[in-house]
């Protein structure tokens, strides 16, 4: 007898080429699902990345160009109907964000002639946003919609206890299946922490502090800058990645000028993990861009990153990544006020209180910072929802 076929899982994504989206697809694709992608793509300056799956591109969208997206998305109900007899053959639907789940709720219904019973959707929510938390009527009528989709959704996916605990339960008063699949490294394989590295010494090397990935937040890149000042022969900023988000053009602006503030580009996740930290002794995990909110709740990658690679975090003591640091005694957590707490830490650190944290960020497990063993319990629940 020929072997059993795939399950077929449609993804729904804002863009195709968001690392997020490409972790989630190889993932499930590891798994053994067939994946089929109904996607939108952002044009960005940076390099384009094409799909490694099946994929229905639904429509190019820009940032800050909201009735483009607008038309853009209704255009793309036109296509999913186009496919409803491929669509009917998924046995789940795995959706990115709200809006991508009004569509994909869309595509169910149309689909539903050539598939009597209706696959469960998992929904993943990785941010709150902070329109959804504003007290105006677009506010309300968001969180309307996003409890409208929830109410049909068979699995929360979200990557933060903090967004259960301060946002989906008492704000939108979900009560339904939740699970957490934290920001920990994926694929993992054949990564590990180089060698160590000697700390400085006083009069030597500088510090050098890292922070990789997408640049959202303007505050955390002023600081830097007004702290490179500050210490010239004391610290060293390595940055690699882009700025991102509607603060993009001001990050920017910020980056150059400076010889301690050294802007690398892109790199490549996963591969390119181990010599960027590598070249770091502190992992900056700071964010301000939503404080009390947003930047509150979440579990950032570099947290798990920094852990993998035993680099020690400096973090925000008020925030979900302040608390994962203390937990795991992986790094320092800043008190308010932020900057003056920073000069007074970085005028006072010594060679031995690094290497008492490095050893500590050492002797992590790899199961709480790397996400193999998460994708191989999402993949089985998703089955078991499947029935």
């Amino acid at each position: 007898m020929p072997p059993p076929a795939a399950p077929v899982i449609a993804c729904f994504a804002h863009e195709r080429g968001d690392a997020r989206v490409m972790k989630r697809v190889a993932a499930l694709q590891a798994q053994g699902w067939t994946v089929r992608g109904y996607m939108f793509h952002r044009l960005r300056d940076r390099q384009d990345v094409p799909p490694f799956w099946e994929n229905v591109e639904l429509g190019i969208t820009e940032n800050r160009r909201y009735l483009k997206r607008v038309l853009v998305f209704m255009g793309s109900l036109r296509l999913l109907w186009q496919h409803r007899r491929k669509l009917a053959e998924a046995d789940a639907f795995y959706v990115v964000n709200t809006d991508n789940a009004l569509l994909a709720l869309a595509a169910r219904w149309m689909a539903r002639h050539h598939r009597p019973r209706l696959a469960p959707l998992m929904l993943e929510l990785a941010d709150v946003q902070p329109a959804m938390l504003g007290a105006g009527l677009r506010s309300r009528l968001m969180r309307r919609m996003e409890r409208f989709v929830l109410r049909r959704t068979a699995l929360l996916v979200t990557t933060s206890p903090g967004f259960v605990r301060e946002y989906f339960i008492p704000i939108q008063q979900f009560t339904g299946p939740v699970f957490l699949l934290e920001n920990r490294v994926y694929p993992s394989t054949g990564l590990s922490a180089p060698e160590a590295a000697e700390a400085p010494v006083r009069g030597g090397r500088p510090w050098v502090i890292g922070l990789f990935g997408a640049f959202r937040c303007i505050k955390s890149i002023a600081l830097m800058r007004s702290l490179a000042e500050r210490f010239p022969e004391q610290l060293h900023f390595y940055l690699r990645g882009y700025p991102s988000g509607t603060d993009a053009p001001g990050i920017a602006a910020l980056l150059p000028g400076l010889p301690n503030l050294e802007w690398a580009g892109a790199y490549h996740y996963p591969g390119d993990l181990p010599d960027i930290y590598g070249r770091i002794d502190l992992n900056w995990t700071l964010d301000f861009s939503d404080t009390g909110t947003n930047s509150s709740w979440l579990l950032p990658n570099r947290i798990y990153e920094g852990g993998l690679f035993a680099c020690p975090a400096l973090a925000d003591a008020s925030t979900e990544t302040g608390r994962w640091v203390s937990t795991h005694q992986t790094g320092w957590t800043i008190e308010a006020p932020i900057e003056a707490s920073l000069i007074h830490f970085f005028s006072h650190l010594t060679s031995a209180d690094w290497a008492e944290k490095k050893a500590a960020s050492a002797l992590l497990p790899r199961s709480l910072t790397c996400g193999e063993e998460d994708y191989r319990e999402l993949s089985a629940t998703i089955r078991r929802l499947v029935g």
